[in-house]
């Protein structure tokens, strides 16, 4: 990707952070206070390795064995986010370089012998802010630069990219809501297979309860003890597919209904998880669909625009390694 393009894309994304930081408190989750990302990436089967600072190379390979599931995540046996991670340790020391750090996308994509990945992850907040679900994790900023892998049919082994992340929200004092329908945060899976690939596509979304008070005297914000509220999971695997698909994920793996929150309590709803593509060989794409219904529909019509951003994208790739 041209530096011009990860510029506008950079400040696009400051754009959907602050607004989605300075939304109106329509409803409890009020606001996004932190987040943390990390992502790691591997070519020719575990032989090249990169992630983000500060967590470098190496670990373990993975092997690929799919469909691995959501009970499998994380595939690799990653570094963890924090001590401790998946369960939260607050207050998140954000890693984001936005002025309302909520969003985020590694400076430059990963790219290791033709092969390419890449990805834009933010928290959101849909509806009016009461149900415990109303808080998502979403992928893409609707510009194209949405959670990718891409392998030349030259490439040799499995390849994956894989994001861990911990994002806090601001509750109020009216509690949160249980239930809401289930399977409305899918995620749409699309782009167009070498012949003979197979692929998975996993994530798992955990919901957390963080109680807070404060020290009336010192004026200290104490943390009370993590609750867990219940998880999001999802889980495609695809092979012996030729030629272009595309598939919505819902969450069919987790809790349906997270557990809600009684009123007259504040403090922090931090949704932590992990993320993954990985393929042998393929060529593959992920983004969030931000609301369900419409939006479904308006996501599958991206499709088509998709597959094209991904025939430039691999002629881009052909040129580079041409040149």
């Amino acid at each position: 990707m041209r530096s011009t393009t990860r510029r506008g894309v950079a400040a696009l994304g400051a754009v959907v952070v602050l607004f989605a930081c300075a939304r109106p408190s329509f409803g409890q989750v009020t606001g996004i206070l932190h987040s943390d990302v990390e992502s790691f990436f591997a070519a020719n089967s575990d032989a090249i390795q990169q992630s983000e600072l500060p967590i470098g190379p190496g670990w373990p390979a993975v092997g690929f064995a799919p469909p691995y599931g959501p009970a499998g995540l994380p595939i690799p046996p990653l570094p963890s986010l924090y001590a401790g991670f998946p369960a939260p340790n607050p207050p998140i020391t954000s890693n984001i370089p936005f002025p309302a750090p909520a969003g985020h996308a590694p400076g430059t994509p990963y790219s290791a012998l033709g092969t390419f990945a890449d990805y834009h992850i933010f928290g959101g907040i849909g509806g009016a802010g009461t149900f415990t679900r109303n808080a998502y994790v979403r992928l893409g900023n609707n510009t194209g630069n949405l959670m990718f892998l891409s392998q030349p049919t030259s490439a040799v082994g499995y390849a994956y990219e894989e994001v861990e992340f911990g994002i806090d929200y601001s509750v109020g004092l009216g509690g949160l809501t249980a239930g809401a329908p289930p399977n409305n945060r899918p995620y749409l899976v699309y782009g167009s297979f070498l012949p003979g690939g197979s692929a998975e596509f996993g994530a798992e979304v955990n919901y957390w309860w963080i109680p807070t008070s404060v020290n009336t005297i010192t004026g200290v914000t104490i943390y009370g003890t993590p609750q867990n509220l219940g998880s999001l999971q999802y889980d495609l695997y695809l092979s012996s597919v030729s030629g272009p698909f595309a598939a919505l994920v819902p969450d069919t793996f987790g809790s349906p209904n997270l557990l809600g929150v009684p009123a007259g309590n504040s403090g922090i709803l931090e949704l932590t998880g992990d993320m993954f593509l990985t393929g042998d060989p393929v060529d593959i794409n992920v983004m969030a669909v931000p609301e369900p219904a419409s939006a479904v529909l308006w996501a599958l019509g991206m499709v088509g625009i998709g597959l094209a951003v991904i025939s430039r994208r691999s002629r881009r790739g052909q040129r580079a390694t041409t040149a």
